[in-house]
């Protein structure tokens, strides 16, 4: 199917209308998929589609972030964000941030949305008013987020709540390392402070439930392979055990 479209969506129960009313529109050879991250990656990798449309609501995939990071992996992406729910106007304008052209809204209405399909298929940039008059108002557009992967793992450490002693603890640096960290991610979310950081991630899902899930005790698992977390919590199990015989 290279060459083809391929859309991203959860709600498999609706894929067969899907195939059948975007072809129908003039989208070409369409496969649905709800596969994520490294699946999705491995998917497009195969396909090499003409079109992804992508919904704006599509858990761990469709957030700005996970779309920011898709285009970065694959830079000549033709990737178009339908929003098929309510998903946030403003938290959507970050789409537009990461390089997004066309961004469609089922809400406004068939004739708008039908008008938006067929501008992706033209290749004429489409972004749905109520997006694009947000984007005007900001005027300047953020810094891309190109943070690495020790400024993410400080990140995400931020947003669990732990204290700089407990991140200098977990990746054995020194204070001004993690102050460090702390302030270029500032730069690149925009944000004026350390509250208003963790509120920015949060409102555009960087991290999945599962991410913020990894701390236990102040212990930074992420750091560790699956395997040996595993085998830390048997020999926890194990010890307990012992103690109870």
């Amino acid at each position: 199917m290279q060459g083809g479209t391929l859309l991203v969506s959860r709600a498999v129960k609706w894929f067969p209308h899907f195939k059948m009313r975007l072809e129908a529109l003039g989208f070409p050879d369409v496969h649905v998929t709800c596969k994520e991250k490294d699946g999705l990656n491995m998917l497009i990798n195969d396909l090499k589609p003409q079109y992804i449309l992508m919904s704006s609501n599509f858990y761990d995939c469709g957030t700005p972030y996970m779309v920011g990071q898709l285009m970065s992996v694959f830079d000549e992406l033709n990737i178009a964000i339908i929003n098929s729910g309510f998903f946030p106007d403003a938290i959507a304008a970050w789409f537009i941030f990461h390089g997004i052209k066309y961004y469609v809204k089922l809400l406004d209405g068939k004739e708008e949305f039908q008008r938006g399909l067929q501008c992706i298929l033209n290749r004429k940039k489409y972004i749905a008013p109520d997006v694009q008059a947000i984007i005007n108002e900001l005027g300047e557009m953020p810094v891309p987020l190109k943070e690495t992967r020790r400024q993410r793992e400080v990140l995400l450490m931020l947003c669990c709540g732990l204290s700089i002693k407990k991140m200098i603890k977990n990746l054995q640096v020194c204070k001004a390392t993690i102050e460090n960290h702390i302030r270029e991610l500032m730069k690149i979310f925009n944000s004026r402070d350390r509250v208003e950081l963790i509120r920015t991630v949060n409102k555009l899902e960087i991290f999945t439930k599962k991410e913020l899930s990894f701390y236990d005790e102040g212990e930074y698992k992420t750091a560790l392979p699956e395997w040996a977390v595993t085998q830390k919590r048997i020999n926890k199990i194990r010890e307990k055990v012992a103690v109870n015989n």
